[in-house]
């Protein structure tokens, strides 16, 4: 059967060229046909500086480590908290949010950038993490509590993603974005609010707050499965290797803000006991 391949069908350009290297070895010498044959075969173009998953591994993992050790260090540093700590909340969630939106704009792969992003998350949440464990009466078991909802459902997210429960389509990714935007801008809206003694209860501890903590969730573990396609598409096109920081970016972002709405709930709903 002929190939349909064009360049398989060009029998006369293989027949030309094999006419031409013959002609030309009937010309060599005999050394010079010795270190032809000697010669190292070839090994065709390397690809060099290419993501792989180990990248992202490995560049997620040390991300997430400044993180936590961050977040544990403003954990035991806040101890007691004061009306002070609540300024540097405020402050770390909008300098956090700042500088993750110029990472994101910008496509930032520098690793200084992203792990000062991190160290930033990390006071973040430590300070978070502090505040909504003393709203529930000092109970610090919350905080394991919301890391193991956290591994369970990233682990979750990624047997739908692996298994194509979902699928990553671009409607379905304009969909999370724009869905995403949307919740982002209201809660800065009430941040903002806030900071003049007015509150919309998105981020508060009633019914209206226990809505936006599921719908947080809900869309948090939503953006896992971008990321996940995000890591997987870039891979299999060939992205530097630098991308692999862009790529732990997006997964600590998602992985923070799944995790502080996890606790929430949990802070919601002891506080119902």
């Amino acid at each position: 059967m002929q190939s349909r391949n064009p360049v398989f069908t060009r029998t006369d350009a293989f027949g030309s060229t094999s006419a031409a290297y013959a002609a030309q070895a009937a010309t060599m010498s005999a050394e010079e046909l010795r270190e032809l044959y000697n010669a190292p075969a070839y090994e065709g173009v390397r690809v060099r500086d290419r993501m792989t998953i180990d990248d992202v591994v490995a560049r997620t993992a040390m991300t997430l480590g400044v993180l936590i050790v961050a977040a544990a260090a403003t954990w035991y540093l806040a101890d007691p908290i004061t009306p002070s700590h609540f300024g540097f909340l405020v402050g770390a969630a909008l300098v956090g949010m700042a500088v993750g939106f110029f990472i994101g704009l910008k496509h930032v792969t520098n690793p200084a950038v992203i792990l000062t992003y991190a160290a930033i998350e990390g006071v973040f949440v430590g300070l978070a993490s502090k505040v909504l464990s003393l709203a529930v009466g000092g109970d610090s078991g919350i905080v394991a509590q919301a890391v193991l909802g956290t591994l369970c459902a990233s682990a979750g997210m990624l047997a739908v993603y692996k298994f194509q429960v979902i699928r990553v389509t671009p409607k379905f990714q304009r969909f999370v974005v724009g869905a995403t935007l949307g919740f982002c801008l209201i809660l800065v809206a009430n941040l903002l609010l806030s900071l003049f003694g007015v509150s919309l209860g998105v981020s508060g501890f009633g019914g209206i707050g226990l809505i936006f903590a599921i719908l947080g969730v809900a869309l948090a573990c939503l953006n896992l499965l971008l990321d996940f396609d995000y890591v997987e598409q870039g891979i299999a096109m060939g992205a530097p290797s630098k991308d692999a920081w862009y790529a732990a970016f997006g997964l600590t972002v998602t992985l923070v803000w799944l995790y502080i709405e996890i606790l929430r709930i949990i802070a919601i709903l002891r506080g119902d006991d």
